[in-house]
């Protein structure tokens, strides 16, 4: 599933498995490239490949919402953090970044936090809207990657 027009109800959210691995590479790869395409510390799809299945799968507790049995949304949860967050492009509006946020707090009773980058206004919009409220503003120099250069991102912050 590449960029096709999303036109259906979410099947499920449920917890991935190694299995999915490729697909959650895929959301996170193509979310990025659509949503921040100003983003220089991008990485490629076979990049993304080997890091989900070889870090956050094993690293993060990974859940993720299909349609038609398709990968379309995956949230990633570790220690409080909410360090991960994508909905594909074409699934968006469908409530699949509201169920994952649902998701997320139910497993993370005490709350949670996650940076995004400031020029990203539509993902801190939908962050508003499900009860996040912004604490403070940073720079995520080196963060993401050695060689990106510093770019500005809001803290986050969702208590039950």
């Amino acid at each position: 599933m590449k960029r096709e027009r999303v036109t259906v109800h979410i099947d499920d959210v449920r917890r991935a498995t190694a299995s999915d691995a490729h697909a959650v590479a895929e959301v996170i790869h193509y979310s990025t490239a659509d949503s921040m395409p100003w983003f220089a510390g991008r990485n490629t799809l076979e990049e993304d490949r080997w890091w989900t299945s070889n870090v956050l799968l094993h690293k993060t507790d990974v859940w993720v919402a299909t349609v038609d049995g398709n990968v379309v949304g995956v949230v990633a949860l570790h220690d409080g953090w909410l360090s991960q967050l994508f909905v594909r492009t074409t699934a968006q509006g469908f409530g699949v970044g509201h169920r994952l946020v649902e998701v997320a707090k139910r497993e993370s009773p005490r709350g949670l936090q996650l940076w995004v980058f400031r020029r990203n206004a539509v993902a801190a919009r939908f962050l508003e809207t499900v009860g996040f409220s912004l604490v403070r503003e940073g720079t995520s120099s080196g963060r993401h990657s050695v060689s990106e250069a510093a770019e500005p991102e809001l803290l986050y912050r969702w208590v039950p």
